[in-house]
């Protein structure tokens, strides 16, 4: 298991997460679309890619980023090319004649679609959308034989741009035409949706959390302590980085929040430690690259958290925000009282919790992770 930073481990590079698939399996199993709910950095896009690799009998996974959308029917463009373009499509209409009655109809709609928007059609008739072809297909797809199962990676930011671009209106119809889709479809096409910012909290803005009460959710949590374990020795085994148990369990104890993330980065600079000195790695070396890790050459890792404000708030709350988060990086935690009943600093407060800056356990609010805290000490505060 090679150790992967920054970018998304597949095949033997992936740590499986056998009780996240068992149960994404299990509300596939009973015909529900997916919400993967979880911060950024937790593996979300690893698990997606790991369905797509490694399908179930009678599953075909289709791996889809969205974030460069920032309109409906480009969307549901992109979904029905990358749709018709997949080998696993492909190799369902060899295999099955029903899957490729299903797929002839759908493509020949498309291609309709395309004709009309080249030849800038002067006819009175009501112009083609891709969503209304889409959801066609959708209708259609009712079989026992296969079922593909949509992979939506970054839904929450096309939501995002979409309403930034276009207006609210726009955002709440992107969100209604997507959950009128899902209840009219059969049992041959499913979604799963994830993103490294939360939609609840999108969907709550827009006034529109009505539009995906029918999805169900899924959590991603940290690694166990066990997990976390195995995952460490796995990968410094790889690299051959002589070490103890002791010093493992002093590594999880600091890093405190165990997304696989985190223990990854610090499992690179142990390695490139042990490079330049071979030997047993100690206490001492961790407590070196944890406070090394939170330096400016990582902010590559770090700046999108501190970027992500600007882009999904306004800027009174983002302002907010980072004074929330300077305080608490600074004092170390703040009492779940310290803002009192001001509303805005509690729905900001709502939205960092979310998206996985701190947590409110034991009546306070404290940063996640240590490495973090300590980046916006130094970089952001």
């Amino acid at each position: 298991m090679r150790n992967i930073v920054g970018q998304t481990p597949r095949g033997k590079d992936f740590f499986p997460r056998e009780q996240i698939i068992k149960k994404i399996y299990r509300r596939l199993d009973a015909g529900n679309h997916v919400y993967i709910s979880a911060p950024r950095r937790s593996g979300k896009t690893a698990i997606m890619r790991y369905l797509e690799d490694n399908p179930r009998a009678g599953y075909v996974f289709l791996y889809i980023s969205v974030e460069d959308i920032d309109d409906t029917e480009k969307y549901f463009e992109l979904l029905s090319e990358e749709l018709l373009e997949s080998s696993a499509v492909s190799q369902l209409i060899k295999a099955s004649e029903k899957a490729q009655s299903l797929f002839a109809h759908f493509a020949e709609h498309i291609k309709k679609v395309k004709v009309w928007n080249v030849e800038l059609e002067t006819q009175q008739r009501e112009k083609p959308k891709y969503s209304r072809v889409f959801e066609d297909l959708m209708r259609r797809m009712d079989t026992d034989e296969f079922r593909i199962v949509l992979l939506i990676d970054e839904f929450p930011v096309a939501l995002e741009r979409i309403a930034k671009e276009q207006g609210d209106e726009a955002g709440v119809e992107f969100l209604h035409i997507n959950r009128s889709i899902r209840q009219r479809a059969q049992r041959g096409l499913q979604f799963i949706y994830t993103g490294s910012i939360g939609l609840p909290n999108i969907a709550g803005k827009l006034k529109a959390t009505a539009t995906i009460n029918d999805l169900n959710i899924i959590e991603v949590p940290p690694l166990s302590r066990e997990e976390g374990k195995q995952f460490t020795r796995q990968l410094l085994k790889t690299y051959g980085v002589r070490h103890s148990p002791k010093t493992i369990d002093y590594m999880l104890d600091q890093l405190r929040w165990l997304m696989p993330f985190f223990i990854q980065l610090i499992v690179q600079m142990l390695i490139d430690e042990y490079e330049l000195e071979p030997r047993v790695i100690s206490k001492a070396d961790v407590d070196q690259v944890i406070e090394k890790a939170s330096n400016h050459r990582n902010n590559i890792y770090f700046e999108s958290y501190y970027s992500r404000l600007d882009k999904s708030l306004t800027h009174t709350e983002s302002t907010l925000a980072k004074i929330i988060l300077s305080e608490i990086a600074i004092k170390d935690h703040i009492p779940l009282d310290h803002y009192g009943d001001q509303r805005e600093a509690q729905s900001v407060l709502e939205v960092l919790e979310f998206d996985g800056y701190i947590n409110s356990q034991g009546g306070s609010y404290r940063f996640n992770s240590p490495i973090l805290q300590l980046w916006w000490r130094k970089h952001a505060s």
